[in-house]
């Protein structure tokens, strides 16, 4: 029992330390969401919406953020005007490592704002629960991936 004891109390003491520490001022969750909203917010459907103009936001994003022109390149083309891209690169300093490439997809599905229970195309936080369009199909993903880059 007093082993017991004595290993509660140690714990408890190395562990004040690092509980009472306040946590950083910045670590970027507020620019994070507010990325992970525009994406969302923005109706990327096929009929409705624009993937192309989504893909303008993220350039102008990771422009600001210390991306250079050189390094994006947004395409689609004449036949389909709004089901663009964009493509990144981020380059890096190895000579003998391979690159990686991270692909995924903005479009969502048409979503018609009477068969939801909230706005499809707002970005609602519920008991931990992202909803909205895109939150669980690729635009998280697409975000965090935007996001890393540029803290790279």
């Amino acid at each position: 029992m007093f082993r017991f004891v004595s290993a509660l109390t140690a714990l408890s003491l190395v562990a004040t330390p690092v509980l009472a520490q306040k946590p950083p001022k910045d670590t970027g969750e507020a620019q994070f969401r507010a990325l992970y909203k525009e994406m969302v917010e923005t109706d990327t459907s096929i009929t409705t919406g624009s993937c192309t103009a989504l893909a303008g936001k993220i350039e102008q994003h990771m422009l600001a953020n210390g991306f250079q022109q050189s390094e994006l390149t947004q395409f689609s083309v004449p036949e389909h005007p709004k089901e663009g891209g964009i493509v990144a690169v981020f380059p890096g300093t190895s000579k003998t490592l391979k690159p990686m490439l991270l692909l995924g997809h903005i479009d969502v599905v048409v979503a018609k704002r009477e068969d939801w229970t909230r706005d499809p195309y707002t970005l609602f936080e519920e008991d931990g629960y992202f909803y909205g369009r895109g939150t669980s199909d690729m635009k998280a993903l697409a975000a965090i991936w935007v996001d890393m880059l540029e803290r790279f």
